[in-house]
């Protein structure tokens, strides 16, 4: 099926699947008709409303995409328990499995984008290469040339992109002194005991914390954990290795017939009946990838995590809600182990979309649950999955030491635009396609933030697995307008947020909190489909700090005119607003304002560690 660029014949194609105007301008250039209609998502593609370029997602209306999210709590909820009847499975294959059902939707969502004529017909796929980010996995591509094959007058081409540059998230360029007053001194400690205790012999500790990995609230944890005499442990997978297929078969068999009719029924339901079989053949095959992986992966595990009978021992894990997570939270309690995990940021609680994901929370896999505040504990003591014991200890310094941290740019422009404006290439927890995602983007930067009186600083979202080979539509808006900078390095904004005296932002999600905790004024846009806030959020937030709802009546001048201010006074009304904002951030961001390593620690020497 995969062909080569210059043995295809692209001018007898008329209807073409292409994500790249760059590979696609190649095609013009070798053959292929200016008339062919052109089927993308990318909004580069899409951006000129060219005849001939189709939106491939134009069925997902607000209304359809909300009707398919809708249903995915219960589908994962109702695969879960399904799987859990299954004799053999136990909770953290489950788990997985549930896990596995929800990335199908995102196969679900692109099988749906499909008509009937695209089983029959010819079609092309200029299948784009180049470089991907650290997930190794080129999602700049849609699976058309597995949806597609058994059309007999499909084929697929790939471009390799020319020129082709991909940056990810660093620290480069960010002094050593700033990324200290951010990391701060248990930081150091911990990246010290680290490498000391790895070379001091074991009869010394009777109590260890193994860590896979790291979030800014397990490293306050662990620093504080090491001046009790625990040792601070880093563990690695083992090299993972292949199972003989008949090992597997048997338990895939019986788990994919016990999960299939509920996910066919699903299928039927959003798809043309020529793609159902296909889409059902590709769920099988996603399951038996799924299964296949986490055996692999409690093999490594196991080879690494080895019971000790002189030192107590558990684990301090950062967001465990995946396979290789659970594979070890698997491994721990053959061991007897408890496995831990720290809230990494503020999210779940201000979120009105994000109980869709309940699957993925950290208390679905660990034992012990360390939360920032009683909102985040309230939600998750209440889903399908909860396995946790939960405890409230606040955030960490690095977070809360925000409000202290002084300008070091006077130059900056004092507005910046913290964008979380991410593609997803497919389905996502917004219920607008990327497509209208950058349109909604491209309204905000020409109605509101180019007509400031003020210098904005527009800052990316650091993007780190490419969507799209090509560049973001929207930035050239940016580049046009004479009082906007552009800040696209890879640059996490915690190094940032001192550098402003105005924080704009949008879409509940974690970025919230460095903006929140930095004591500058935030005003914080509530988009009615994307990552909106819940009810009681919006509630006490829009007391707290300024809050606009795009979805309002005037929406662009009424924040248009309120930035358009002068800066002191956005200053003094932000200062009015210090009570509300004290409530607030105690109830959903930090139940206290120092000592969370500490307070964790009194707990796990108590109840985990003895």
């Amino acid at each position: 099926m995969l062909r080569n660029t210059s043995s295809v014949d692209l001018s007898k194609y008329t209807t073409v699947f292409c994500d790249s105007l760059q590979a696609l301008e190649w095609a013009y250039n070798n053959g292929l008709s200016k008339s062919a209609i052109i089927k993308s998502s990318a909004p580069a593609v899409l951006w000129d409303k060219k005849k001939t370029i189709y939106n491939v997602e134009s069925r997902w209306t607000v209304h359809e995409l909300e009707k398919f999210q809708g249903t995915i709590q219960k589908l994962t909820e109702d695969i879960f328990d399904i799987a859990m009847g299954v004799t053999g499975v136990e909770r953290d294959l489950a788990l997985t499995i549930s896990q596995s059902t929800y990335h199908f939707q995102k196969i679900l969502y692109k099988a749906s984008c499909l008509e009937v004529n695209d089983f029959t017909d010819p079609r092309l796929f200029i299948y784009v290469d180049g470089k991907t980010g650290p997930a190794d996995k080129n999602m700049m591509n849609s699976p058309w040339d597995k949806l597609l094959l058994s059309n007999k007058s499909f084929s697929m081409i790939k471009y390799t992109l020319c020129n082709d540059e991909w940056d990810v998230l660093t620290t480069q360029g960010v002094s050593y002194w700033r990324r200290f007053k951010v990391a701060g001194y248990e930081t150091i400690i911990y990246r010290l005991a680290i490498k000391l205790m790895k070379l001091l012999p074991n009869w010394l500790f009777t109590k260890e914390v193994l860590i896979p990995n790291e979030n800014e609230l397990n490293i306050e944890i662990a620093s504080s954990l090491t001046l009790h005499g625990v040792k601070i442990s880093e563990i690695k997978l083992d090299t993972l290795f292949d199972f003989e297929d008949s090992i597997l078969d048997k338990n895939i068999e019986k788990i994919y017939k016990s999960i299939s009719p509920i996910m066919r029924k699903r299928v039927e339901e959003w798809v043309v009946p020529q793609a159902v079989d296909i889409t059902m053949t590709l769920f099988e095959s996603c399951i038996k990838k799924q299964v296949e992986e986490f055996i692999r992966l409690v093999d490594g595990w196991e080879r690494v995590v080895v019971k000790s009978d002189t030192v107590k021992q558990s684990v301090l894990v950062n967001s465990p809600g995946n396979a290789k997570c659970r594979a070890l939270a698997h491994v721990c309690r053959k061991n007897g182990i408890p496995i831990m995990s720290s809230q990494h940021g503020v999210t779940v609680e201000i979120s009105k979309i994000h109980s869709m994901l309940s699957f993925l929370f950290d208390n679905t896999v660990a034992d012990a649950m360390f939360s920032y505040n009683s909102k985040i504990v309230d939600i998750e003591k209440n889903i399908h999955f909860d396995n946790a014991k939960h405890y409230i200890v606040g955030m960490p310094m690095r977070l809360s030491r925000m409000g202290r941290m002084k300008a070091i740019n006077k130059f900056a422009p004092p507005i910046v635009y913290i964008s979380t404006n991410l593609y997803h290439a497919g389905f996502s927890l917004s219920s607008r396609a990327d497509y209208d995602s950058a349109i909604s983007e491209h309204k905000l930067i020409t109605k509101v933030l180019r007509r400031l009186p003020y210098k904005v600083r527009y800052k990316t979202y650091p993007e780190d697995n490419r969507r799209y080979a090509d560049m973001d539509p929207v930035l050239h808006d940016v580049r046009m307008a004479d009082n906007m900078e552009l800040f696209n390095k890879k640059i996490d904004m915690r190094y940032l947020v001192s550098e402003h005296r105005i924080l704009v932002t949008t879409c509940a999600t974690s970025t919230l909190s460095w903006p929140v905790m930095s004591g500058k004024p935030v005003i914080f846009i509530n988009q009615k489909h994307k990552s909106p806030l819940t009810e009681d959020a919006y509630s006490s937030l829009s007391r707290g700090i300024f809050v606009f709802n795009n979805d309002e009546e005037g929406f662009y001048d009424k924040i248009r005119i309120f930035l358009s201010k002068p800066i002191d006074e956005i200053e003094y009304l932000w200062r009015k607003k210090k009570s509300a904002r004290e409530d607030m951030m105690k109830e959903y961001f930090s139940a206290y304002s120092s000592g969370a390593g500490a307070r964790a620690t009194k707990i796990i020497l108590k109840e985990y560690l003895t």
